[in-house]
């Protein structure tokens, strides 16, 4: 593989695997991906080194020229493992050479590719994150409490609760399964809200615009309460949505049986309109699915999909209804076939 024929996607790679790539971007990375069986290794590669690095065990300090340094000598031996005929002194061995290069840089912090891929440790606080493409990804936490992350989310915690509470900080949403407690209560900060439990089951969706915060209860019972003004509370009970703005705090009913279908990733359609299926589909996929017809949007539909991707689902949509798919350079777009 040619140095010059893929070293403009190292920018790329390290925008995509710290989500910050634009669906144009991602396009074309997937694009260049797919062209060959070794753009595939490659990419497959680098993500699996991502992965396993560990910051926690491997280092509290970078010195930056050290690092570089070791990283050049390395690039040297391993051009000198090559046998030295014409076609090597103008190849590279550029799998080995990301390999080296994206360690460096996530800790370096060089870039894009700062320490904020994966794993952070500060201190004795780790963040985890899930990016832009990864729903589902599960955290232990110090007190066998478990979390899920949906796409786009971070969450941060100690490294040991202290000795009177378990305090954690989320940004985006997640699923939270809490180990009870009596003596430590758990705390979640996030926006411009505080949620407060013992041990429960619940969801928090910190995601939506205008500091606006839900959380759905699945089992126990939860406080949510605005930072900014400790005295206004709310108790939020099994099967209920607590729901936090800039002017009121409120408690409802559930009618949102898809609410964390993200995670389950079961969807149940009743007699929905296909403009709330779609709506559904494109929270629980992280999609961006468009429909500008009135008639399609408020056709109905019943069905119940259990674990299947996205595209099953559009076609059997499509199917039912004698409806295409279009792929264009602004998302998916559901269309009727020309007449």
């Amino acid at each position: 593989m040619k140095t010059n024929n893929n070293i403009e996607y190292w920018d790329l790679i390290a925008k995509y695997f710290s989500h910050e790539c634009t669906e144009e971007e991602v396009k074309e990375l997937f694009k260049w991906r797919d062209e060959s069986n070794e753009n595939q290794l490659l990419f497959n590669q680098i993500k699996k080194d991502l992965e396993i690095i560990n910051l926690n065990k491997s280092m509290n300090k970078v010195n930056v020229d050290s690092a570089w340094e070791n990283l050049k000598n390395k690039i040297k031996e391993d051009e000198l493992d090559l046998p030295l005929t014409e076609e090597t002194k103008t190849r590279f061995m550029l799998p080995t050479v990301l390999k080296y290069a994206a360690m460096v840089i996530i800790l370096v912090g060089l870039g894009f590719f700062s320490t904020k891929v994966y794993q952070r440790i500060s201190g004795s606080f780790t963040t985890q994150y899930a990016t832009l493409y990864e729903q589902g990804k599960e955290i232990a936490l110090p007190d066998g409490s478990m979390v899920v992350l949906n796409a786009n989310s971070k969450i941060t915690y100690p490294a040991a609760f202290s000795h009177n509470e378990r305090k954690v900080k989320l940004e985006g949403e997640a699923f939270f399964d809490v180990t009870n407690n009596s003596e430590k209560p758990f705390i979640i900060e996030t926006k411009n809200a505080e949620v407060r439990v013992l041990g429960t089951s619940f969801n928090v969706n910190a995601s939506i615009p205008g500091h606006k915060v839900e959380v759905f209860v699945e089992t126990g019972l939860v406080q949510l309460s605005r930072t900014k003004n400790g005295g206004e509370k709310i108790l939020i009970n099994p099967g209920d949505i607590g729901i936090l703005d800039i002017n009121e705090l409120t408690n409802k009913k559930n009618s949102d049986q898809n609410i964390i279908a993200w995670k389950t990733k079961e969807i149940v359609f009743v007699e929905e309109s296909i403009e709330s299926v779609i709506r559904t589909l494109n929270k629980v996929y992280n999609a961006n699915i468009n429909c500008e017809n009135e008639e399609i949007l408020n056709s109905r539909y019943t069905s119940t999909f259990r674990n299947q991707d996205i595209d099953s689902i559009l076609n059997v949509i499509c199917l039912t209804f004698n409806l295409k798919i279009e792929n264009t350079d602004n998302g998916i777009y559901i269309v009727k076939y020309d007449s």
